[in-house]
């Protein structure tokens, strides 16, 4: 009677077990690094409106070069001073408490591995809860 009761446990561990929990003080700057292999960044805030902001190289322009916008590539609001590094590092340049979220790329897929037989495990690619006090 257990069993289902500690593998849906062992399920919810592995899936937030990639939630890496970041505080932050308001005012300050903050600098989320997920990898270099990281252009565009998403985050969801209070509301669940996913929003997003990319690198941009020098001369390119789009309206996720600017700051974070949303799907349809509207500016977010509250508005945050942000760009994306060369290097894929996200750079919040005054952070604020609306920029409280869920931080996360998706240039990044699952972390699958083969367990053999036919059998993967896999897990979510890094997320970055950033908590601003």
């Amino acid at each position: 009677m257990w069993a289902p009761s500690l593998l849906l446990v062992l399920v919810v561990a592995s899936v937030y077990g990639s939630i890496i929990q970041y505080p932050g003080k308001v005012g300050e700057r903050v600098l989320l690094d997920l990898g270099n292999d990281v252009k565009t960044w998403k985050r969801v805030r209070k509301g669940d409106v996913e929003e997003f902001i990319k690198y941009c190289a020098a001369g390119e322009t789009g309206p996720r070069c600017n700051g974070f916008v949303t799907a349809d590539n509207k500016p977010a609001h509250p508005e945050t001073k942000a760009k994306v590094f060369a290097n894929g590092t996200l750079e919040i340049q005054s952070l604020k408490a609306s920029d409280a979220g869920l931080y996360s790329s998706p240039d990044q897929g699952p972390i699958v591995t083969n367990q053999g037989d036919g059998i993967q495990a896999g897990v979510l690619a890094a997320h970055i809860q950033l908590n601003v006090e």
